[in-house]
């Protein structure tokens, strides 16, 4: 039997497999890096990274935003030793990436640093003294460490399985097994306020809706996380179209509602407005991130699927959906 999810290895087990796999250090550094930029994907599908025919990428290796406006940079370093040399490349590249930014007119909003180890005492001191100068030099700069641990941790995350299945195969469950995985990890959300909404709605089969709830609130939780201020302006500009497209669409639609307070075709309505809303460069979502918006909504009492949804949602007695995510992503069972 392969391993199972909770039986990743350690960090400096893990990610000795890309120098083994690769035989050189340049090919594990160039597969790390492609790691990097699809966990990023996850939580932000407009990640990208630039190319650097003349030998300089401007010390950008993954990047959320726009060349001309705003970046969050992701850089990402194959260290597995540790020492000056280490400390060097990471004053370089983060020199390299302000000095592009003042000379070509963008802004770096968040920097991190990704390494596929967990760094010695002395050189987590020596990070943090460094990181903690840099930002009261750069006003407003948020500066990260995301070590091996971390990155291991997101790669067992139930959203991060297509990543974990593309670069440990070996650790990777099968196609099936990812399915059960998923399906028993969103079962605990039967309970929520959102899916007695769907279903009072008429709505029987609610999987995609739970699906949706759970990549919104885990993008929502990681733009809290970040508090990168343009990345949660422009979640509170999402929400409150989504709002409006759900108030909108009940308004024109309440008269219309049956005995039982189903309001026919109200729930595809807003899901097709909301997944069709416009992209932000300053939060890119995909279309189920939004309409896991309209199901978190829902779920805050903000909105709902039926006419008397206000009631509804003050007879509920289940489970805040919220705390269920949240075991669920600290690797818990609900």
């Amino acid at each position: 039997m392969g391993e199972r999810v909770d039986e990743l290895p350690a960090p400096d087990v893990l990610f000795r497999r890309f120098l083994d796999d690769s035989k050189t250090f340049a090919g594990a550094r160039e597969r790390f890096q492609l790691l990097v930029t699809d966990l990023v994907s996850v939580e932000s599908p407009a990640a990208s990274e630039v190319a650097a025919p003349s030998g300089s990428d401007w010390g950008i290796d993954t990047f959320v935003g726009a060349l001309n406006k705003r970046l969050v940079v992701w850089q990402s370093k194959f260290f597995l030793d540790w020492g000056e040399p280490q400390r060097g490349q990471i004053r370089s590249s983060f020199n390299e990436v302000m000095k592009q930014a003042k000379e070509n007119g963008f802004t770096v909003s968040a920097w991190t640093l990704c390494v596929p180890s967990i760094l010695p005492p002395g050189e987590q001191k020596w990070f943090d003294t460094w990181s903690a100068g840099k930002r009261r030099l750069h006003k407003g700069l948020i500066i990260e460490l995301k070590n091996g641990g971390r990155i291991r941790r997101e790669l067992m995350r139930p959203d991060a399985a297509w990543v974990r299945e593309q670069y440990f195969p070996r650790a990777a469950e099968t196609v099936a097994a990812i399915a059960v995985q998923i399906s028993e990890l969103l079962d605990p959300l039967e309970r929520a306020l959102f899916v007695k909404q769907l279903n009072l709605a008429g709505h029987e089969e609610t999987d995609a809706a739970k699906g949706y709830f759970f990549a919104a609130e885990a993008m929502a939780r990681d733009v809290s996380a970040r508090a990168v201020q343009a990345e949660v302006n422009a979640l509170n500009e999402v929400e409150l179209e989504v709002h409006g497209e759900w108030e909108s669409a009940f308004n024109l639609a309440r008269d219309r509602a049956d005995v039982d307070g189903r309001i026919p075709g109200l729930v595809d309505v807003v899901m097709s407005a909301a997944a069709a809303l416009p992209a932000s460069s300053d939060l890119p979502l995909r279309p189920a991130h939004r309409r896991g918006i309209a199901h978190r909504l829902v779920e805050h009492v903000k909105a709902g699927w039926v006419a008397q949804w206000r009631e509804a949602a003050k007879q509920h007695e289940g489970p805040r959906a919220g705390d269920i995510v949240t075991e669920v992503i600290q690797g818990g069972k609900s």
